[in-house]
């Protein structure tokens, strides 16, 4: 870069972007992503595409720390992470990469912005949470209870009054989110998502999907396909 006398983007441009998904402010993001400046990136790969996944993992990482730094659940932002970057690494179109790298970045400021905006939180409720995300695969609602330090009527209704929902309805709505994750980011069969969410069978979880998205885990896997191939 000396030799060619080309310069980087201006460090304060990166410190600005940080800054927006630490405070969850998806609106200031947008304004720093359409910054146009005369430097250029850095060159981490000799391939051109290759350099652009590597730049984009680069953003992802550094806009999950953000996150986490705004009060994001360190568990989720590295699950965005890895499920982002095994997404990216599957494109072959670099304006593409650009493109979700960007969205990306504002899913994390988002994220950080619905954690600013939520509700009062309670220690019981949070930690049933970290709990049920650990093991959602294969989550006993009684180890839930155990876990929490409470007993099953009473985390209810701590569940009703800070999410909304009943603590089964919370767990089903876990399942979905990360039934769509799955769906989208990964090659799983929908028998074996099912199967992982230990489901009792595959029209179960089916029913449960599109009670949740509206339509069923087929249809949503051919609607990501289809989205992300423009």
């Amino acid at each position: 870069m000396r030799e060619t006398e080309i310069a980087h983007n201006p460090y304060d441009h990166e410190q600005r972007k940080i800054a927006s998904i630490k405070a969850g402010d998806v609106r200031q993001l947008k304004k720093c992503q359409r910054e146009k400046f005369k430097g250029k990136l850095g060159r981490v790969a000799q391939d051109d595409l290759r350099n652009e996944k590597n730049l984009a993992i680069i953003v992802l990482t550094l806009a999950s720390r953000a996150a986490i730094h705004g009060g994001l659940s360190p568990e989720l932002a590295f699950t965005m992470t890895d499920n982002y970057i095994c997404h990216i690494e599957k494109l072959s179109d670099r304006k593409l990469i650009s493109q979700k790298t960007e969205e990306y970045e504002e899913e994390f400021a988002r994220q950080v912005s619905l954690l600013k905006k939520s509700p009062e939180t309670n220690h019981y409720v949070e930690k049933a949470k970290d709990y049920i995300y650990k093991h959602l695969h294969n989550v006993d609602i009684h180890n839930v209870w155990e876990e929490a330090g409470v007993n099953g009527d009473y985390l209810c209704r701590l569940f009703r009054k800070y999410e909304g929902c009943s603590l089964e309805g919370y767990i089903r709505r876990e399942k979905m989110k990360q039934a769509m994750e799955l769906l989208q980011y990964s090659s799983y069969r929908i028998q074996e998502i099912s199967e992982y969410l230990s489901f009792s069978n595959q029209s179960s979880f089916t029913k449960s999907f599109k009670e949740e998205a509206g339509m069923t885990p087929k249809q949503f896997r051919e609607n990501c396909y289809n989205a992300n191939r423009f």
